[in-house]
């Protein structure tokens, strides 16, 4: 990209643009953590960092969760209410310097325990399939 991605604070921000994966800070891992895929992050100005790219990011998420997993099955929770208060949650870690953590979840400052709950979290798939949502309501089972 032409413009420089970044935060307050300087860090990077970057979005896989296979799954919606958010990942900030450094350089872009070569591979997606989520999807696997190779060489998949863009830069995202800071100033594009707002609902709009939230929500991008969340239906590429449920995009790929129905094609590896759920067959179809997943939906982004259809509240625009709730999406718009998550993307206000997760866009204010991204400005204070953390990874866009499940706003759901605790942040206990040791970075492997945190990297499970970057959204979407290491526990959504046992949620969904337990309580039809995960925990704050972002992914839900299609009625």
């Amino acid at each position: 990209m032409s413009r420089e991605a970044g935060s307050a604070s300087g860090g990077k921000i970057h979005r896989c643009s296979v799954c919606g994966y958010i990942y900030r800070d450094g350089e872009a891992p070569p591979e997606c953590p989520i999807c696997q895929n190779i060489g998949t992050f863009e830069d995202i100005p800071i100033d594009k960092i707002n609902y709009e790219f939230f929500k991008d990011a969340w239906t590429r998420q449920v995009k790929w969760m129905n094609a590896t997993k759920y067959q179809d099955e997943i939906m982004l929770n259809p509240d625009e209410n709730v999406l718009k208060q998550l993307a206000e949650a997760e866009k204010k870690f991204l400005l204070e310097g953390k990874q866009a953590y499940c706003p759901c979840r605790i942040i206990t400052g040791k970075e492997l325990a945190d990297r499970k709950i970057i959204c979407p979290c290491y526990f959504y798939m046992g949620e969904i399939e337990l309580q039809g949502h995960c925990q704050c309501s972002l992914y839900m089972v299609k009625k």
